[in-house]
Parts: C-alpha cells; sequence; structure tokens
C-alpha cells in the first residue's frame, strides 16, 4: 500500500501553500479537497453575464517588480505566476453625520457627513493627508509606520523556527518591538500621542482582522497597514481563483497529486498519532506526515474519535473564542460605474468612526457598518461593456442566525441585503437599486457550507490582546496535537488573510519538510 510523506487536508489558500511546498522540495504529496475545484474562498462563481469574486476585498503584499511584498515573494518562490492588477490608494471612510453634529460637512456627493477620508498610497503621503484632515497627526503617523518596519524585521527572526533564538534577536536589535508586544493598537497609538479622530481613521483596517481597537495587537495591525500603505494594494486579472489554479499547477509540476470531490471524514490513529485518513467514508489513504487546513472545532468534532484527542486541544478551542462572520451582497449592475456614480473602489461607511463601537455595531445583524467595493475600478473590462459589479460586506460575531427560522430565511436575507444596499445609497447619494440585474446574498450559513467553518467565519479565531500573533507564534510548536500533524490556514498564528494563509501552509509544509530530513 502506497505511504505518502504527507498527505494535506484541504485545498484552502494554507493547504495549497502547503501542498506546493512539499511537493517542490520533493516529498510525495496528496492534496485532498472536498469540492471540484481549489481555492476555498480564493475562488470565483458565475451569475448571468457576470463573474463575481467572493471574498478578496484587496490584497495586500504584492509589492513592485523592484521591491515584491510578501505574497508575490512567495509565488516567485513556488514557481506560481499570476497578472495582478495594482490598486492606486488605499480605502474611504463615510461616516454620515448625526443630528447636531457640529463637526458635520457636506462632502463631494452631497452628504452632510462627521468623516470623509479618502486615504492614498506611501507612507509619507497617508501622513500627510491624515495631517490635514487632523492637525497634529504627522509625526505620530510617521512613528507608527517605523515601528512597522521593525515589526517585519521582528517577523523574519521569529519565523525561521527557532524561537527562542528570535526572541533574543528581537530583545537585542529591536527592543521597541519587544516594549510594544503586550500593549493593544488603541494604546500604543495613545503612547504616540495620535489624536482620537486620527486614530478613528488610522484603524479603518480593523475589520480586516476582525477585532477592535481596544483588543487588537498594535505591531500586528501597523503589520498589517504597513503591507497596504506601502506600495499599495491589488487583485487579480482572473479573480483570486487564478491564484488558487497558479498553484495548483505548481503542485502537480513538482509531481504532487490533487485529488477533488474528496473529503476527508476520518484520521486513522496508530500509536497514539494520525497514520492514514479515511476519503468520502470508504477509501483509506496512509500518509507520514499531515498538514490541515480546517477549522479544529470541525476537525476534532468531525475527524478524530474522542479519546484520541489530546486535552490541550480541547481546552485551548474551547478558550478561543470564534471570530467574525461575514454577510455578502453581489450585484452585477446593467449600468457602468461612472453611470452609478461610483468613484472609489472601496469605501467603509459606519455609523461611528471609532472602531470599538463598530465592533459593537456588529454584534447584532445588520446595524449600518459596511464596505462596498467596485471591481471596475481596478479591472474596469471584469464585466461586459455597459456593466459594472458591485459587492457589499458586513461582519457579525456569535450565532446570529439562531433566531432565524428555515421558512424565514428567504425573506430574512432579502432584508440585510435591501438594508445594506440602502445604506450605501444613501451614504454615497447615488442609486443602486433600479439597475441590478443580477444578485447573490450569501449569508454566515453560506459561508459556513461551503468553507466548513464554525458560524461561517473565514477568520478562525478572534485575535485577541492574550491571544494575538505574537504568542501564538512563540507557542507554535507547542499548540500543535501531534509530532507529525501541523495545523496551517486562518486559524493559526496571523489570522485572516491570504497573504496569512500561504505563510501559514508555507511554514507548516517547511517545518515538515526539516522534520522528515533530521528524522524528528
Amino acid at each position: 500500500m502506497k505511504q505518502y510523506d504527507v498527505i494535506v487536508i484541504g485545498a484552502g489558500n494554507g493547504g495549497l501553500a502547503a501542498a506546493a511546498t512539499t511537493a517542490k522540495a520533493g516529498l510525495s504529496t496528496l492534496l485532498l479537497e472536498r469540492h471540484n475545484i481549489p481555492g476555498g474562498s480564493a475562488s470565483s462563481f458565475v451569475r448571468g453575464r457576470f463573474e463575481f469574486e467572493p471574498s478578496l476585498h484587496e490584497l495586500s503584499g504584492i509589492g513592485t517588480p523592484e521591491e515584491p511584498g510578501m505574497v508575490e515573494e512567495f509565488f516567485n518562490r513556488i514557481g506560481a505566476k499570476v497578472d495582478w492588477c495594482k490598486d492606486s490608494s488605499t480605502f474611504r471612510l463615510i461616516v454620515p453625520a448625526k443630528e447636531g453634529d457640529k463637526d458635520a460637512f457636506v462632502n463631494e456627493n452631497g452628504v452632510l457627513v462627521s468623516v470623509d477620508a479618502r486615504m492614498p498610497v506611501g507612507f509619507e503621503a497617508f501622513s500627510r493627508k491624515l495631517d490635514e484632515l487632523v492637525p497634529g497627526s504627522y509625526e505620530s503617523a510617521k512613528n507608527a509606520f517605523r515601528l512597522a518596519e521593525d515589526m517585519y524585521k521582528a517577523f523574519d527572526a521569529l519565523g525561521d523556527g527557532d524561537n527562542l533564538g528570535g526572541i533574543f534577536k528581537v530583545l537585542r536589535y529591536l527592543p521597541d518591538v519587544m516594549r510594544m508586544t503586550s500593549h493593544t493598537l488603541k494604546e500604543g497609538l495613545d503612547a504616540l500621542g495620535m489624536p482620537k479622530k486620527a486614530q478613528d481613521i488610522f484603524t479603518t483596517y480593523w475589520c480586516y482582522m476582525g477585532s477592535p481597537a481596544s483588543r487588537f495587537d498594535f505591531l500586528y495591525y501597523m503589520a498589517m497597514l504597513h503591507g497596504y500603505i506601502k506600495n499599495g494594494t491589488g487583485i487579480p486579472l482572473l479573480r483570486s481563483h487564478a491564484m488558487s489554479l497558479a498553484i495548483d499547477k505548481v503542485i502537480r509540476d513538482y509531481g504532487g497529486e490533487i485529488w477533488y470531490n474528496a473529503e476527508v471524514t476520518k484520521v486513522i490513529m496508530k500509536d497514539g498519532k494520525p497514520a492514514g485518513v479515511v476519503i468520502n467514508g470508504e477509501k483509506e489513504v496512509y500518509g507520514k506526515r499531515f498538514i490541515c487546513n480546517g477549522s479544529p472545532n470541525f476537525v476534532w468534532t468531525d475527524l478524530f474519535d474522542a479519546p484520541s484527542i489530546p486535552q490541550k486541544q480541547i481546552k485551548m478551542t474551547n478558550a478561543r473564542p470564534v471570530a467574525a462572520a461575514l454577510t455578502t451582497v453581489y450585484l452585477g449592475m446593467n449600468k457602468t460605474k461612472e453611470e452609478l456614480g461610483i468613484t472609489d473602489y472601496s469605501v467603509f461607511i459606519a455609523p461611528t468612526a471609532d472602531s470599538d463601537a463598530q465592533f459593537a455595531c456588529c454584534q447584532d445583524f445588520f446595524s449600518g457598518y459596511c464596505i462596498i467595493n467596485c471591481l471596475n475600478e481596478i479591472i474596469p473590462d471584469c464585466t461586459p461593456k455597459g456593466t459594472s459589479q458591485l459587492f457589499l460586506t458586513t461582519m457579525t460575531f456569535g450565532d446570529v442566525m439562531k433566531d432565524v427560522r428555515p421558512q424565514d430565511y428567504k425573506k430574512f436575507k432579502t432584508k440585510v441585503a435591501k438594508d445594506m444596499i440602502e445604506t450605501c445609497e444613501k451614504a454615497l447619494n447615488i442609486s443602486i437599486q433600479p439597475y441590478i440585474e443580477e444578485i447573490e446574498i450569501a449569508l454566515p450559513p453560506t459561508f459556513s457550507r461551503y468553507l466548513n467553518t464554525p458560524q461561517g467565519t473565514p477568520y478562525g479565531y478572534m485575535l485577541d490582546k492574550w491571544d494575538s500573533m505574537i504568542p501564538r507564534t512563540v507557542q507554535f510548536m507547542q499548540d500543535q496535537p501531534f509530532d507529525n500533524f501541523l495545523f496551517c490556514g486562518a486559524s493559526q498564528e496571523r489570522g485572516d488573510g491570504y497573504g496569512c494563509a500561504y505563510h501559514s501552509g508555507e511554514k507548516a509544509a517547511k517545518l515538515t519538510i526539516q522534520a522528515m530530513k533530521e528524522g524528528k
């Protein structure tokens, strides 16, 4: 019976990265995926005349040809080719004014707002724009970005598997990084003297990691923001499915096998650790080592018998709250973006500028917090001539669907979509509803069914002050369940994000390769 060197469970971003890395290293690799295509969230789907991007808002880490970012460096390492389309801006934040707001003004759309911030690419330009909007914020922004540069050096020191040696390097050469590791984003910006209104604009991207400023790690947020601001962002010309197919090709080119429509339904244990898997409840396949791109909640529930699960894993899983879930409305429009009045790719619309207040809004279903994206801003011909596509996203926390009866589901999701559309129409002073040709609405159950994650979260576990990237990185090996079974994906140290998932898969693969070489 054939025994693979490595069996990778799940062809999401993390699993694809892991399988490509082990196959390129010459290990016999089998990647198993329950769907008929790779990528998980990194895919696309067609409705009528429109091909939609399911999840990718904007990808940082592409960089430039002269200075490639983290994602492009990974694709270069494995030999995958993707054509990118770059975005020349970052985000626009709009907060409609409330009655009695003394700072309210009418913006370019003719809407009374308390905040309208359109932020540019580049540390200097971003800091100058922030200072223009909130005088006195320039120096604090520049110092924050300096710390972000140091954080990337700390990533390199801590990411080589030698955690103890990495910590000593950071302590010696990057003392400010260690000084800030225990502080939240709010605490860090307060220490830098950034005015509160500037902080509200500066922390707009909190939702990309699902934790507000009072709970999210200062340095990790700065590292993430660094990736978005330094050289801008982008998206694959042929949607994120192009990224998944490019990695699929690499795996096959290096002799790896990929089995689609192959759901792992059980892990076979031998001598106290994994020895194989059962596919679709029937076929047994055996391997020496395993990398799992699945949610630990479902892995422990569905794939393992209870007595074989390490107690530490049960405690750790129960201790970590599930992160945000998403609701997305995909719209195919029979008008161009110019005819609709769309002028930005990514607009964040919120009832308040404060990230903690926004987080509180997301504890229930839609309360006015919404992101609207227009893909035609980056890829003008992504839809047929005379049309455009929009996608609207909001996030929720907890089991927000528990009181929705099955018979009310369609009516409920239609109302949510209508509320989101009307919020965007009002905030941008545009008309959307009369020009909708295609609409698809994905609530948390949709994402749960497709991603096989609790409550449909693509984020894994919530990054919190006590459970952020640095503690997870230092504890990485101790947090793995068996010496031949490693997790990767959004549940791991860096949480959500395409680049984070690629990193986690590549890291798990490199540790696996090293262990096999050393016979450990």
